[in-house]
This record gives C-alpha cells, sequence and structure tokens, in this order.
C-alpha cells in the first residue's frame, strides 16, 4: 500500500534489518529473528504530520505559557504521553514549525515520531511575538530580526537565516499574520526584509513556510516567494459573501498551482473551535484514548473553560450549539472550496493537523492527524490522495522522499500494519495493529493512554 504504486501489490514479504527496509519479494524469507503475521492485512507507509507543535499543551498554550507553569504535574503527564499518541494514530515523522522551548521532551522520549523543525524569525514589532505578554512566553522567540542590521550583524536577516541553517533545521517560518479575522492591528515584516531572507534561505537550502490563512495575506506571502503555505484561506475578506470561489481568490490559487508552493488546508484549526464548544468532545473514545487521565480531570475544571470564554465574546449571547456551527460548517466551507479548487488541478495536498492550532484542547497529538485526513475525504479526496497527502506529498515538500513516504527497498522502516484497506475508506487509518518505528513493532494498544474507558 503505497503511492509510488499504481495497484496495491498482494501477497508479498518484506525483510526489514537496521531500521530499513531491505527487501520486498513474493518469495519466502527464511533468515530472520522475528515475525509480524501480516495475513488478510495491509502495510503501508507511516504517516507525516508536517504541522505540529509539540512544545504546545492543548487547552494551556505553549508550555513556558502561565497556564502551563502552574500545573507542572499535568503537563509533564501531558509530555510523557505526547509522543505515543502521535504513534497510536500511525504518526512516525512530525514537522514543528515552531519548536518553542520543549521540545526535547519529545525528542528524549524511548519512542517518538521522527522529528524535524522549523525555526521562526520574526520581530519585536510582529506577530506572533506582539501577541505575548510575559517574558517568558516571549523567549520562545529567539530568532528576532533587526530590519535595519547589516548583513554581518548577529540580529541581520542573513544572519538569523546562517544561524538556522547551523541548527539543523529543515526550514524557515515566517507569519504574514496582520491580526485575526478582519482586524489590521499588527504590523508585517517588511518586504524588504523579506526578501534578504528569502534570498539567504535559498543559498542554505532551507524551505520557507508562511504562516497566512486570509486572502490578502497569502497573497503578500507568495509575493514573498515562500515554498509553503501554512493554512487553509478561511477568510476571505470582502469576499467572504462568494458560495464558490470568486475570480480573484482563484488567480491567487493559480499563482499557488503555478509556481508549485506547498499547501497545508490545516482544517482542524477551524474544527477545533468548533469542537471546543461541545459538551461531548472530552469524552469519546478516541479522545480518551490518547489523552492522559490528569488532563481530562483538569477539562471538567471552569478554570479550563477560559478558551470557550473568549470564543463566546464575539457571538452576543448565541448559544454555544449555535457557535460551533459557524465553525464546523460555515468557516470550513471557505477552507473546503480551496481544497477542491486545488485538487482539480490536481495540486499535491500535505497532511498537516497544524495540531493543536489554538488553545483549543478538541484537539489531540495523532486524534488531530486522523481528523485532518478525514477532513480531507470530506472535501473531496479520494482514499489514495489522502494517502499521497499523509505520506509521499510531504516527503517530498521537505525533502526526505530519499528516506519517507512509500515502502520501497532503502527506505526507514517506519509502517504501518493495518486490518482494513485505506484506498476503500480513510476510517480505515484507525484499524492499525501494528506501528513499526525504525524497524521496530510496536502493538498499537501499547501505545493508547491508558483510561480505562478508552479500552472499552
Amino acid at each position: 500500500m503505497s503511492s509510488h504504486l499504481s495497484a496495491p501489490n498482494t501477497n508479498m514479504n518484506v525483510l526489514l534489518n537496521n531500521g530499513r527496509i531491505e527487501q520486498i519479494t513474493s518469495q519466502k524469507i527464511t533468515d530472520y529473528d522475528a515475525k509480524i503475521d501480516g495475513v488478510d492485512k495491509f502495510l503501508a507507509p507511516g504517516l507525516m504530520d508536517s504541522h505540529v507543535h509539540v512544545s504546545s499543551v492543548p487547552g494551556m498554550g505553549f508550555g513556558v505559557e502561565p497556564l502551563a507553569v502552574k500545573h507542572p504535574q499535568i503537563v509533564a503527564a501531558y509530555y510523557e504521553q505526547q509522543p505515543k499518541s502521535f504513534l497510536y494514530y500511525g504518526v512516525t515523522q512530525v514537522l514543528d514549525p515552531n519548536p518553542g522551548l520543549n521540545s526535547k521532551h519529545f525528542t528524549n522520549a524511548a519512542n517518538h515520531p521522527d522529528y524535524f523543525r522549523c525555526e521562526v524569525i520574526t520581530s519585536k514589532d510582529t506577530f506572533p511575538y506582539v501577541e505575548k505578554t510575559d517574558s517568558l512566553s516571549q523567549s520562545m522567540y529567539r530568532y528576532l530580526v533587526d530590519e535595519a542590521a547589516a548583513a554581518n550583524k548577529p540580529d541581520s536577516a542573513e544572519s538569523l537565516v546562517q544561524q538556522i541553517a547551523s541548527s539543523g533545521a529543515s526550514c524557515i517560518k515566517l507569519y504574514f499574520e496582520d491580526g485575526y479575522g478582519d482586524a489590521n492591528q499588527w504590523q508585517l515584516l517588511p518586504s524588504a526584509t523579506l526578501k534578504r531572507i528569502k534570498v539567504e534561505a535559498d543559498k542554505h537550502n532551507l524551505l520557507i513556510v508562511a504562516h497566512a490563512n486570509a486572502f490578502d495575506m497569502q497573497q503578500l506571502a507568495l509575493a514573498a516567494g515562500v515554498d509553503v503555505i501554512a493554512h487553509g484561506m478561511w477568510n476571505w475578506g470582502q469576499l467572504r459573501r462568494h458560495l464558490d470561489v470568486p475570480a480573484e481568490i482563484a488567480a491567487t490559487l493559480d499563482v499557488i498551482i503555478d509556481e508549485q508552493v506547498g499547501y497545508m488546508p490545516t482544517q482542524r484549526v477551524i474544527a477545533g473551535l468548533g469542537e471546543v464548544m461541545l459538551p461531548t468532545t472530552a469524552s469519546s473514545p478516541q479522545f480518551l484514548a490518547v489523552t492522559p487521565a490528569p488532563l481530562i480531570d483538569w477539562y471538567q475544571t471552569p478554570q479550563a473553560r477560559w478558551f470557550k470564554k473568549e470564543l463566546r465574546i464575539g457571538f452576543d449571547g448565541m448559544a454555544d450549539n449555535a457557535i460551533a456551527v459557524i465553525f464546523l460548517y460555515g468557516r470550513i466551507g471557505k477552507g473546503n472550496k480551496v481544497i477542491q479548487y486545488l485538487n482539480h488541478a490536481n495540486h499535491p495536498i500535505l497532511l498537516a493537523s497544524d495540531f493543536p492550532g489554538s488553545p483549543s484542547y478538541a484537539n489531540q497529538p495523532g486524534l488531530t492527524t486522523f481528523q485532518e485526513m478525514k477532513a480531507m475525504a470530506n472535501a473531496g479526496l479520494s482514499p489514495a490522495q489522502v494517502l499521497a497527502a499523509a505520506t509521499i506529498n510531504n516527503a517530498k515538500q521537505f525533502k526526505v522522499d530519499a528516506d519517507y513516504g512509500t515502502v520501497q527497498v532503502g527506505k526507514k522502516a517506519n509502517l504501518l500494519v493495518l486490518e482494513r484497506n485505506p484506498l476503500a475508506s480513510v476510517e480505515a487509518w484507525d484499524s492499525i495493529e501494528t506501528v513499526i518505528l525504525n524497524g521496530k513493532p510496536i502493538a498499537r494498544q501499547e501505545l493508547a493512554a491508558g483510561n480505562e474507558k478508552s479500552l472499552n
């Protein structure tokens, strides 16, 4: 089960050695140390989620922010479970475009998805730095550019890109965000600074990933020559009343297609805003399977409902269910139209959940990736296209397809054994029996959070 095949191979044997795929054959293999019975099962590449934030705790924000600092034991329990939760849903590679300060908990875990990262370049005058109100939260942003600095200065655009390249990062993240929704109170990095970053990034073979979810912000990102748009276009601005993609937006999407800019729909950002308003979200079996008990208990407290209160402010006393509908059907619908336009042009879509996407606790690690795959299917992608988005598209976009993305000899043995066919239904990705991580088989149930209700 691999995107490089025109049809799945059947009755094949696969030999793994030293964390790599050594042989794929229809012949019997007799020399091995251990055997995984794959009869009537489906072997697929491990999934890559190219937009996750491993330092962030759903409902609390990044681990250095005030609410997380107040609950160190809950945060510790969450960080211990988090890598397992990604693996539980078959995510064997992640890319973190904003690592924060707490990514070591992830990379130090005994079993964790292979980890790639970007680093953020911002300034003290632009988002996201300007949104932080305390010094600890502001400390997450280590690459603050001085727009007036000469190229040889430590805080110049050129020097920061060089530092990021030397750090081993895969990419640079830039924010094109002048205000949530229709607001525009925040400055943006000037075009001259963006050009300096782009020129230096190209010298070091670093991709530029752009946070941009509004029509006008995506236009600015494209003008800056970014390689990946890291959000769907939910905010159509003055064009919001259009039911279908208007000509102005189509022209921008055509630039994305023509210039082969990577596209991350990240529909779960909007879904997470809607689902946090629903009372049953934190009690579903799937949610319980990947969320540690101390965090679930905290979600029942008044303190954990702070974000719901914030969301209510802009809706003039509307009922929570009605607010949920606005996010889950209205704003997601705009994103779906964009996905459909790009997909009609055969533009590769990237699986990227932006977990957790906001302070909403509705999005949990691994589960959010699976839900993003279902969102792609709901937008019209076929199961084969969802498979490609989750495997080879990401691997090619981030230049790791020599090691990941397909089941082929020589590639890393990050694989999944499923009970159902993922080319028949996207729901099959919830039928994982075994996760193989760098050649090591792990039974899926060993990765669950351990809540009794989740295992019934």
